[in-house]
């Protein structure tokens, strides 16, 4: 878990609407590049904030140029939208997406988010998991969904794992714990881990797969060592 005065700066995950709504407001104003990776290879709906409900109840985001992945879009109950300006990766989550028209324009209305994560990407040093090496998480272990994975890299700040399928989604604030992480030789550790966000990325082959990364919660010292030794 960071404890250094700049990670607390380069990570957070906002819960309350005052902390939440200058972010957004920020992402409106200067018309930052706002994107959906839809399901099913649907392709990624792009888009930007405009509009901001003042009160807290919605957003508004631009329809896209392209009539299908608005539609794609609308079909969902749930969405995650991420911005990256800069180094910073921002993401969160907006429900029930229904058709409107803003300032006489085709928009998008959306729920606005219980929960926004914003981190300062790399604010530790990263450790790649070696091709030949298969470092194994089981994610949610003692929760009620575990799930395999296998983990990209690690820093002393947490994980993050390749997902597959891609269309596996967990949501910036989720909690997955017990999860057990298997390292080759040695015993297998148990750690809390609380999702910070998801991308999708290309592997070297070409497929797609889902990345998402992870901050450890009660991992001592030693073990996050241990994690970084494993592969080092």
């Amino acid at each position: 878990m960071p404890t250094s005065s700049e990670d607390a700066k380069s990570s957070h995950l906002l819960r309350l609407p005052s902390k939440i709504a200058p972010v957004l407001e920020a992402l409106a104003t200067r018309r930052q590049r706002v994107t959906v990776e839809l399901p099913d290879n649907q392709g990624v709906f792009a888009t930007h904030i405009v509009h901001v409900d003042p009160i807290g109840q919605f957003i508004v985001v631009a329809a896209a140029a392209d009539e299908a992945l608005s539609t794609a879009l609308l079909a969902l109950a749930r969405v995650t939208l991420v911005a990256e300006p800069d180094d910073w990766h921002i993401e969160f989550v907006s429900v029930e997406p229904s058709a409107i028209m803003h300032d006489g324009v085709a928009a998008i209305r959306l729920g606005y988010p219980e929960i926004l994560t914003v981190q300062q990407r790399r604010q530790h040093e990263r450790f790649n998991t070696p091709p030949a090496l298969m470092l194994r998480c089981v994610a949610d272990a003692g929760g009620f969904a575990p799930f395999d994975a296998q983990i990209r890299d690690v820093s002393l700040g947490g994980i993050s794992v390749l997902l597959y399928p891609p269309d596996v989604m967990i949501e910036p604030g989720t909690v997955l714990v017990g999860s057990r992480i298997e390292i080759p030789g040695a015993d297998t550790v148990t750690v809390d881990l609380e999702v910070r966000y998801s991308e999708m990325v290309t592997l070297e082959d070409g497929s797609r797969a889902r990345c998402s990364g992870f901050r450890f919660l009660n991992a001592p010292d030693e073990v996050k060592q241990q994690l970084i030794d494993a592969i080092g």
